[in-house]
């Protein structure tokens, strides 16, 4: 019976043993296999995905190369031929920077392109119309205020009387337009502060442009005593709009009573100047201001303290 049991415990050690070895064997032939395939690729397993890497690192090269260079050709190359043609063509300056910036913007979507064409990723740009619907209407939610500026911008550019180094007026605010972009309208105000104003806000409210149309007038009203000599006061301020230089003498300048109230009289000078910039309104309304001053004093005619 001992016997029996040894025989069948060492019976069962050799099939075990055997199963090991064909176990081993399989392990062998799956690793020849391998080692079949590697060879028969000509790479490395480990190698495999290192190669990709380099693959997406040259497509990223190859985007970057080419988006660069035809950039640079459209904006040193393009662009500046495209200033100087509407320079020659005297384009007005306000449209011109409009279509240098449109200009600008199909370069940058045309390098796009082109970049995308030579690292074979031109099939992004081939999504389903589904899809295409769906980026529609989101960025459309995302971007009404820029779109509501964008048609702003838009009716602003092409509205004649609305120009860069116009001086204008609007929701108690003035300055000179310095810049009109897509967005925004950029204003330097008079103390020298830039203003960014959307779009949608001048196309929406009222705007005053002061040096649209020339000739443009020029009041200034003047309290004296109620009793003094009213004829003398017009004749003076009449005079000295004549003798000054910068004034029209067509449209003639006037002087007329506009006020009479608590003891005061309203004395209101109008002329015309040619030139309708803020320098020349400032400058010539000063002057036309200390002549007469110094000429009522001269006249013995007194001014009250306080002036509008």
């Amino acid at each position: 019976m001992a016997g029996l049991s040894a025989a069948v415990a060492g019976l069962s050690v050799t099939v075990v043993s055997v199963g090991v070895t064909v176990v081993s064997v399989g392990v062998t032939a799956v690793s020849v296999g391998v080692t079949v395939v590697s060879v028969a690729l000509g790479v490395g397993v480990t190698e495999i995905p290192a190669g990709r890497y380099v693959d997406l690192a040259w497509s990223v090269a190859e985007f970057l190369v080419a988006f660069g260079a035809a950039y640079a050709v459209g904006r040193w190359g393009v662009e500046p031929l495209a200033e100087r043609t509407l320079d020659a063509w005297r384009v007005d300056r306000t449209a011109a920077n409009a279509l240098l910036k449109i200009l600008h913007v199909a370069v940058l979507v045309a390098a796009l392109r082109v970049a995308l064409d030579v690292a074979d990723y031109g099939y992004l740009l081939s999504l389903p119309p589904t899809v295409v619907a769906a980026l529609t209407v989101a960025v459309g939610f995302a971007s009404r205020d820029i779109a509501s500026n964008l048609v702003g911008g838009v009716f602003i550019v092409t509205d004649p009387e609305f120009n860069i180094g116009d001086w204008i007026r609007w929701n108690d605010r003035e300055g000179v337009i310095e810049d009109i972009s897509f967005r925004v309208t950029r204003v330097r105000t008079f103390d020298n502060e830039l203003l960014t104003v959307p779009n949608s806000q001048l196309a929406t409210s009222a705007v005053v442009n002061a040096v649209a149309k020339s000739p443009r007038r020029v009041s200034h009203t003047l309290h004296v005593d109620a009793d003094a000599d009213l004829g003398r006061v017009a004749s003076v301020l009449v005079t000295e709009a004549e003798g000054h230089e910068e004034i029209l003498e067509r449209p003639t300048p006037t002087a007329r009573v506009v006020e009479l109230d608590d003891g005061r009289a309203g004395m209101q000078a109008r002329f015309w100047i040619d030139s309708p910039s803020r320098e020349t309104f400032v400058t010539v309304k000063s002057e036309y201001l200390g002549r007469v001053s110094r000429r009522l004093a001269s006249e013995g005619i007194d001014l009250p303290r306080e002036q509008n």
